[in-house]
């Protein structure tokens, strides 16, 4: 009989532990306002763009630079002609038309030039700031060069 209470007491400090580590795994929502939303995008491993009314970029994390071949003290004046050359037809503002577009509709396709100037193939999201009273413009990018080069349908082909 002391047997089955030792195997009992066992299991229930076993499923105590369990417990007690599943709460050391939660974190405490407290911690999130302090956190810096650029630390946070940055730490994404995938490429985010922030930009301004003007096109200017006033945000790009670690894994755009990875993308675009640069570090980021070399993307301080960056605009958005610099890295969308010849997105727009003749008389449209390349800004104009990159920021209507990921303010209005999801996914859609950009020939970006990167450091050394090879094209690459991006996919922008729609914006994830959407509010009216948002100064800029943040999307993710994907990077579709090789999926489209090893397309028989594609163009690049």
């Amino acid at each position: 009989m002391s047997e089955s209470n030792s195997v009992d007491s066992s299991a229930g400090d076993t499923g105590e532990r369990r417990k007690n580590r599943q709460a050391s795994f939660v974190s405490d929502a407290g911690q999130f306002p302090e956190l810096p939303v650029t630390v946070v995008l940055d730490r994404i491993p995938v490429p985010i763009l922030a930009v301004d009314p003007s096109g200017a970029i006033v945000f790009a994390n670690e894994a755009f630079d990875e993308l675009f071949g640069t570090e980021e003290s070399a993307r301080a004046d960056f605009h958005l002609h610099d890295i969308f050359p010849d997105q727009a037809p003749e008389g449209v503002n390349v800004a104009d038309m990159f920021l209507t577009t990921v303010a209005t509709r999801a996914d859609s396709l950009w020939r970006m030039t990167d450091k050394t100037g090879d094209v690459v193939q991006v996919r922008a999201s729609k914006s994830i700031l959407r509010r009216a009273e948002d100064t800029v413009v943040l999307v993710a990018l994907e990077d579709f060069t090789d999926q489209l080069w090893n397309d028989p349908k594609s163009a690049l082909r």
